[in-house]
């Protein structure tokens, strides 16, 4: 693998339930691009949503049996999927910056972090960042992206709305995901191979001592009051909580099959997507409500309006979900599976 470390490749072997992109080696995936991919909605029509009405943004293919290069828009009021965005090959993480007026992608196979505006559907800019970006986070002010590079145990901060790299910084191995506490004041990176969270404290981007949070951790999120951070272990299957600022971690509360991902709709709960479907955890302690089945394996989760969720699964689907319920509201086909999804705030 060019560029990779030494050891590039994981402990534990792939668990059957989901085939997670971010465990495969980059050897095998390079020779995976060899054939022409081809997207099947080339041709569909850019996205027209009702005026306000919210778009998914849905990163396909950072998978090595299917590799893509897109983004596709999905209009949230109809389900309907828009002309692609061809950001790169391998596009990992996708994150909005404040306001929505455009999405940030990582392309992972290209080592770029790329501006799209969510007006146009068109590329802004592009930078390069580290070897292999996985994930990325936004400031609250806006003003600066930070993003998690797997391939060489870094994270890079990049100036915002410039796009220009300011620095990188060296944390755990393999970091695949990153979050911003609500006051900007800190950075949590989860590390997949050494198992714990990194944090870097903001605006200096100065790394501080790790934490433990599990064997192999593939997500982070912080609740909107800050007071706590929730990582989502791949390994175990469970959830730790972690109390900030003091970054001490609580009991774990076991998920189940293989998590992915997690988002924070308010500070009592967090949504799931793990094995086949996405599950509601009380932060409170109390058990996991039962699992709702997406129809494939579960990908990545992103936070909708009216209180759904939109999982991603390895079907290649892109499901909205009532977790309050438990009821699947809508299933959209895509044109590849998707490895990371974002969801636009309602306009007036």
């Amino acid at each position: 693998m060019t560029g990779r470390p030494a050891r590039d490749t994981y402990d534990h072997p792939v668990l059957p339930t989901v085939d997670h992109p971010r465990r495969r080696r980059r050897a095998v995936w390079t020779l995976a691009l060899l054939p022409a991919v081809v997207l099947a909605g080339c041709s569909r029509q850019t996205v027209t949503p009702a005026p306000g009405a919210p778009v998914a943004y849905t990163a396909v293919g950072a998978n090595v049996a299917t590799p893509g290069d897109a983004v596709l828009p999905v209009a949230t009021s109809t389900g309907k999927v828009g002309r692609p965005i061809v950001v790169g090959t391998l596009p990992s993480a996708v994150a909005l910056v404040p306001g929505g007026a455009s999405l940030l992608v990582t392309v992972k196979a290209e080592d770029d972090l790329v501006e799209v505006s969510t007006a146009s559907g068109r590329i802004h800019k592009r930078v390069r960042v580290g070897l292999e970006p996985d994930a990325v986070a936004v400031t609250p002010d806006g003003s600066t992206a930070l993003v998690a590079n797997f391939g060489d145990n870094t994270v890079t901060e990049v100036r915002l709305p410039s796009l220009t790299v300011v620095r990188t910084v060296p944390v755990g191995r393999q970091p695949v995901a990153v979050a911003v506490t609500p006051d900007g004041k800190q950075a949590l990176v989860a590390d997949f191979q050494d198992g714990t969270l990194s944090p870097l404290a903001l605006p200096a981007l100065t790394p501080g001592p790790a934490v433990p949070v599990g064997a192999e951790p593939v997500a982070v999120a912080v609740t909107p009051s800050g007071d706590r951070a929730v990582v989502a272990d791949f390994q175990t299957g469970g959830l730790t909580p972690v109390a900030l600022p003091e970054l001490v971690p609580g009991p774990a509360v076991v998920v189940g099959a293989n998590p992915t991902g997690l988002v924070l709709p308010n500070g009592d709960t967090a949504w799931v997507s793990a094995g086949a479907g996405l599950t509601t955890v009380p932060l409170s302690g109390a058990p996991p409500g039962a699992v709702v089945p997406v129809g494939g394996p579960a990908q990545c989760i992103g936070a909708g309006p009216g209180a759904t969720a939109w999982v991603g699964t390895g079907a290649g689907t892109l499901v909205e979900v009532a977790p309050a319920t438990g009821k699947v509201l809508r299933t959209v086909r895509l044109s590849g599976i998707p490895a990371a999804v974002v969801v636009t705030r309602a306009t007036t």
